[in-house]
C-alpha cells in the first residue's frame, strides 16, 4: 500500500468511498450524495497548504482518503487542524485508518501544527478506538446536533496535542 497525494483524476473513486457513508452511515453528516463539482470545491480548498492524500493497493485502488483542514478560518487558530478520512468499508479493520491517521500527524508535525481536533459520531466506536489508539483524547460532548436516518445524533470532540 502507499500513501500519495489526490489528483483529480482519483475524484470518482474517491466519492465512491464517502457517497456510501453518506448514504449508510453516519460518520459524516451529510445526507445527499456529492458529485464531482461538489467534490472539485473540496479539492481546490485544499490546495497545497492542506492536500488531500487517498490510500492505493497494490493493484492501484483507492481504498482510502484522507486530509486535514483548518479549524478555524480566524487567524488565531491557525496552529489547529480538523482531521477527515474514510476508508472503504470491504478494506476496514486491516489497519489501513491507522496507517493514514498516523501519516496525517506526521504530516501536522512537519507543517508545525501543535493541534489536531476529531469531530466523530458518538456511535462510530471504531474511529473513536482509533483515534484514542494513537493518543487522542476526548474532550467534550456536542449532543443531537444532527440529524440523520430519522434520530439525531451526538458528536464526541477529541484533541491531539502535537
Amino acid at each position: 500500500m502507499v500513501i500519495r497525494k489526490a489528483t483529480i483524476s482519483d475524484i470518482p473513486q474517491i466519492l465512491s468511498i464517502y457517497n456510501y457513508e453518506v448514504l449508510n452511515s453516519t460518520s459524516t453528516f451529510d445526507i445527499r450524495p456529492k458529485s464531482t463539482e461538489d467534490f472539485l470545491k473540496i479539492f481546490d480548498r485544499h490546495g497545497p497548504k492542506n492536500p488531500i492524500y487517498v490510500v492505493e493497493n497494490n493493484s492501484k485502488l483507492i481504498i482510502g482518503y484522507g486530509y486535514l483542514s483548518p479549524f478555524s478560518e480566524k487567524e488565531g487558530y491557525s496552529l489547529t487542524v480538523e482531521d477527515s478520512l474514510y476508508i472503504h468499508y470491504l478494506y476496514r479493520g486491516r489497519g489501513i485508518g491507522k496507517m493514514l491517521l498516523k501519516f496525517l500527524i506526521e504530516k501536522a508535525k512537519e507543517d508545525q501544527i501543535k493541534n489536531i481536533i476529531a469531530k466523530i459520531c458518538a456511535e462510530n466506536q471504531p474511529s473513536l478506538n482509533l483515534h484514542k489508539s494513537l493518543g487522542f483524547t476526548e474532550v467534550g460532548m456536542l449532543k443531537h446536533v444532527g440529524y440523520k436516518f430519522g434520530r439525531y445524533l451526538s458528536i464526541i470532540i477529541l484533541h491531539l496535542t502535537l
